[in-house]
């Protein structure tokens, strides 16, 4: 029996599809399509919080000063003053965390027990939130670093704002700026960019003197 001669068999739920129609109009907006919120940290319970308490110390080889960390978590708004204190009460506790001076400085360590705990377990804090306070404690460090080799001062002068900037190594100063600015929003501003890495812009400002040359001049038409 030939194709041509079967009987045309039709089926339940059979669909038929056909193209779409091309339209310029653009496709309509669902009216309740909202954005997915990012996670926040009060999705992080206890142990969470402990963890990447830790995971800060263990960056910076395992130590920091006491107040750096509160303004990392606290300060900049990660996480709430009594939850901070909470989580730090029990690493203390369990001694994972013990607090020790460092240059006349309170600082919190990591202890041996703390650091094989928070090797292990860092992963079980979810990347986003890691990437977050890790971000702010990078910049935070690197800040009070750079406050620590740099004296700024901010003046008024006449109708202008005075900046200075001197850069110190070992208590000893090496370079010395002083830029005018024509309102006081503007200093800041100046103050601000620098900061964000004055390693960078000095070391620019030495290599361009020590590459400086001459500007050569056409004679051609001489």
């Amino acid at each position: 029996m030939s194709e041509d001669m079967l009987p045309e068999e039709k089926l339940s739920g059979q669909l038929a599809f056909f193209p779409e129609m091309e339209s310029d109009e653009p496709a309509p907006l669902l009216e309740n399509m909202h954005p997915i919120p990012p996670p926040v940290p009060e999705q992080l319970d206890h142990w969470h919080i402990c963890i990447l308490l830790s995971d800060i110390l263990l960056r910076f080889d395992g130590v920091l000063p006491e107040d750096w960390l509160y303004d990392i978590a606290v300060t900049s708004g990660h996480f709430s003053y009594f939850v901070y204190m909470d989580a730090l009460g029990a690493l203390i506790e369990q001694q994972a965390v013990t607090r020790c001076q460092r240059d006349g400085t309170d600082c919190l360590a990591l202890t041996r027990t703390g650091t094989a705990i928070v090797k292990d377990a860092r992963l079980y804090v979810p990347k986003y939130f890691r990437d977050t306070v890790h971000l702010t404690a990078l910049r935070y460090v690197a800040r009070q670093n750079a406050l620590r080799d740099l004296k700024i001062d901010l003046q008024p002068d006449g109708r202008e704002w005075a900046l200075s900037f001197a850069c110190y190594d070992r208590e000893r100063e090496m370079m010395s700026l002083r830029f005018h600015a024509p309102t006081k929003e503007n200093a800041e501003l100046l103050s601000e960019r620098i900061l964000r890495n004055p390693a960078r812009f000095f070391g620019k400002l030495l290599d361009l003197a020590l590459t400086n040359e001459e500007e050569q001049y056409d004679l051609s038409d001489n």
